[in-house]
């Protein structure tokens, strides 16, 4: 479902209100959120319930990080996104969950390898016990890069097509699905949404809004808890 963000101080109520309203279809409770505000990094942090509802209600107190792990019941992990990839890491063994935040230079960072290395470390996850999944976001066809500068690493190669002049078509979603692989998921375990954000009007999509101020773009919302207390 899509969610409408807008940055502006004066615009703070009616995000509130906008957010209250999305988490109240799910039965949630915006106290028991946790917000991240993406640094495009491959940080990762234990969630800290002391953060539920304030980093909800003040961009100030949001969680200056691409992904948050948690083995708390009744914690929510909250992620604003339009077009890149959110990733929904879960071990049902261990009772424990992530969500990952992966753009351009999170995928070249290899983080969600890091989600699943984070989660062996803290939780003691067995990477073929974990179901994850990728949600909707800017598949191959829409992800398009001029003269990138990984054009030229054999990690980035497989997953690079060029097109003309110097433009490129980059996926994301295959390099990201790679790296899942290589710490040890299972293919059958891993789930990609084939909606792309791009060009699927439900969902906001940075590279449709760019000629607009970032104040102005839309985002939606992805949520992952385990439920109970």
């Amino acid at each position: 479902m899509s969610y409408f963000f807008n940055g502006n101080e004066c615009d703070k109520d009616q995000v509130l209100e906008n957010r209250n309203k999305f988490l109240a279809k799910f039965d949630i409770d915006i106290n028991s959120c946790i917000a991240l505000w993406v640094e495009h990094s491959d940080k990762i942090l234990v969630a800290d319930r002391k953060s539920a509802g304030i980093s909800m209600k003040d961009k100030k107190y949001a969680i200056r990080a691409d992904g948050l792990i948690t083995n708390q019941k009744g914690l929510y992990l909250f992620l604003l996104i339009a077009d890149c990839l959110p990733i929904i890491l879960y071990d049902p063994v261990r009772g424990a969950i992530g969500l990952v935040h992966a753009g351009w230079l999170g995928v070249d960072l290899e983080i969600a390898k890091k989600g699943v290395m984070e989660m062996q470390e803290k939780y003691r996850c067995n990477p073929s016990d974990m179901v994850v999944g990728i949600g909707p976001c800017a598949h191959k066809e829409s992800f398009i890069k001029e003269n990138p500068s990984q054009k030229d690493d054999p990690r980035w190669q497989p997953f690079m097509q060029k097109t003309e002049g110097e433009l490129y078509k980059v996926d994301l979603v295959g390099f990201t699905k790679k790296q899942l692989l290589d710490a040890g998921v299972q293919d059958k375990n891993l789930f990609i949404s084939n909606v792309d954000t791009a060009k699927d009007k439900r969902f906001f999509s940075h590279t449709r809004e760019k000629d607009l101020p970032i104040e102005r773009q839309g985002r939606f919302a992805c949520v992952v808890g385990l439920r109970g207390r």
